[in-house]
């Protein structure tokens, strides 16, 4: 996948800043590092990504299970 790396550090991102609302910062970063033409399906993947994180794959994005309980406790994931 052409913007895996960058996928990867904006889920750990978000879900490293559970005080900022995840949307947000997706459409942040998103806007920042992506060419415009490519922003929507960007967009799109990011949200599926988070939608389908859970416990088992937080290595991937090198995140400890209490940092992704800390968001889910935030954000009702």
């Amino acid at each position: 996948m052409a913007w895996s790396n960058f996928i990867k550090q904006t889920i750990r991102d978000v879900i490293m800043q559970p005080e900022r609302h995840p949307l947000t910062n997706i459409q942040r970063s998103v806007a920042q590092h992506i060419p415009e033409h490519e922003q929507p399906d960007v967009q799109a993947l990011l949200v599926e990504e988070l939608q389908r994180l859970h416990e088992g794959v937080l290595a991937r994005y090198g995140l400890r299970p209490s940092e992704y309980a800390a968001w889910r406790a935030l954000h009702g994931h």
